[in-house]
């Protein structure tokens, strides 16, 4: 069974905004293996590790082919800010 997202982190859920954060969001929480990512969750709080990073620019890239780097993930971990990254790759 998936863990909760409250097992991991103290601040407040808030909801992904617009479709790319939530399927950004969805594949996050997949490969971290918890119910739910938000908007302000950072991928370190949830023990994100640089194979998981891997794993999740992957399937960004094949889900909604968008060149995405581990990299960004780790220097943008909230997931806000990630989406940033990513939508100014997507331009």
């Amino acid at each position: 069974m998936a863990e909760c997202r409250e097992d991991f982190v103290d601040n407040e859920y808030t909801a992904p905004v617009g479709r790319l954060e939530e399927t950004v969001a969805g594949i996050v929480a997949e490969v971290l293996g918890v119910d739910r990512i938000g908007r302000s969750d950072s991928f370190y709080d949830f023990g994100g590790t640089s194979l998981q990073a891997i794993r999740i620019c992957a399937r960004i890239e094949s889900k909604l082919g968008i060149k995405a780097m581990p990299l960004w993930l780790f220097d943008n971990d909230v997931l806000e800010d990630f989406v940033g990254q990513l939508a100014g790759a997507g331009e």
